[in-house]
């Protein structure tokens, strides 16, 4: 059986929506569908990204028939309703950190995913940057010694 390319859809055209659509060009993939609550910004971005699909009403993405998975870059404090609106319409999700303003929303959105059953994703980095993978590597080989304690410090342009 052949694996089906999914089909992204983008809610919001901000610069982490950007990096995310040339990410995604990059792994020769092609991105559906963007919605943004500023239509005209929706249009720029489609162009730039060459997507076919632009929501006049942004709400249309969780609705459209075609959209397997959203990839929502919107500010943290939308990301709750969107992604309940998103999983009631059965549909994926990826979302950019921080996925949720509190632990009470987050545990509504996972159950709601699991009643569902689709994916809700946050979209973190530092789990796939080869840096971490090397240390924990190095952790995991016993070379550094016994492990007491880890203090570390994280940043990013």
């Amino acid at each position: 059986m052949q694996k089906k390319d999914l089909n992204w859809g983008i809610l919001g055209t901000g610069v982490v929506a950007n990096e995310m659509a040339v990410a995604l060009k990059k792994a020769g993939k092609k991105i559906y569908s963007v919605g943004n609550r500023t239509h005209s910004k929706a249009l720029e971005f489609a162009q730039k990204y060459e997507i076919d699909k632009v929501y006049d009403n942004f709400n249309e993405l969780f609705v459209d028939e075609n959209v397997d998975v959203i990839y929502i870059t919107t500010p943290h404090n939308t990301h709750i309703d969107f992604m309940l609106k998103a999983i009631e319409n059965g549909k994926h999700i990826l979302c950019e950190k921080a996925i949720t303003l509190n632990s009470d929303e987050l545990d509504r959105a996972i159950t709601l995913a699991k009643e569902k059953n689709v994916v809700l994703a946050e979209a973190m980095t530092i789990f796939h940057m080869p840096i971490y993978k090397d240390l924990k590597d190095r952790i995991d080989s016993g070379k550094l010694g016994e492990l007491r304690m880890i203090q570390l410090n994280f940043g990013s342009y």
